[in-house]
């Protein structure tokens, strides 16, 4: 199957991201918030993931990066340009930062949930959650090499045990499920979440 070099269904995903990311986006940021959406991007697409995969991991960061009172809104907005399936993947995928109730869970607590959706999600949201998670990871070591062990907070608000644990428990959890997602995918992940614990690891 040839691979085209340009989606217009991605490039709309990341104009409607510019559009309307709550943080400042400037192409002469540096933190520019876009970034890492677009690195994600890059990971999916290296590994063959499809553009509704491709397209619901930019919404996601983009949905991710609201208050909770923008969330429905922007979901509806996502579902009304996107279709259906875009909207329920990011919706799957998003990072549970809020209970029920509307409060905010703490680092851990949502990791919690995000485990216990992992056991079940699509290919398609594990997919985005795999590429998300190989993103923090890559950002982790290149703050890591450069400043020390300590700056992986940087990217990832907890302690070392907790990201340790982290990293220990999602890929049980995506192992439990065997062959289901797709193996390049899954390699990279478990690399990079092992040279990040080594480095934590070490005293």
């Amino acid at each position: 199957m040839i691979q085209h070099g340009y989606s217009d269904s991605i490039h709309h995903a990341l104009a409607f991201c510019a559009k309307h990311h709550p943080g400042r986006v400037s192409r002469y940021d540096g933190h520019n918030p876009l970034l890492g959406t677009a690195s994600i991007a890059i990971i999916l697409s290296r590994h063959h993931a499809d553009d509704t995969t491709i397209v619901a991991a930019i919404l996601k960061q983009l949905v991710d990066a609201c208050s909770l009172e923008r969330i429905a809104p922007l979901q509806t907005s996502i579902a009304g340009r996107f279709g259906g399936l875009v909207a329920s993947a990011v919706e799957a995928a998003l990072e549970p930062r809020f209970d029920p109730s509307g409060r905010e869970r703490s680092w851990k607590v949502a990791r919690f949930e995000v485990l216990a959706r992992l056991a079940s999600a699509s290919l398609r949201v594990a997919e985005i959650w795999m590429a998300t998670e190989i993103h923090v990871c890559g950002l982790a070591l290149t703050d890591i090499r450069r400043l020390g062990a300590e700056y992986a907070r940087s990217v990832a608000p907890a302690p070392r045990e907790e990201l340790l644990w982290w990293h220990r428990a999602m890929l049980e959890v995506l192992d439990f499920r065997g062959e289901e997602f797709r193996g390049s995918l899954l390699t990279e992940l478990r690399q990079l979440s092992s040279q990040v614990g080594a480095y934590l690891t070490e005293r």
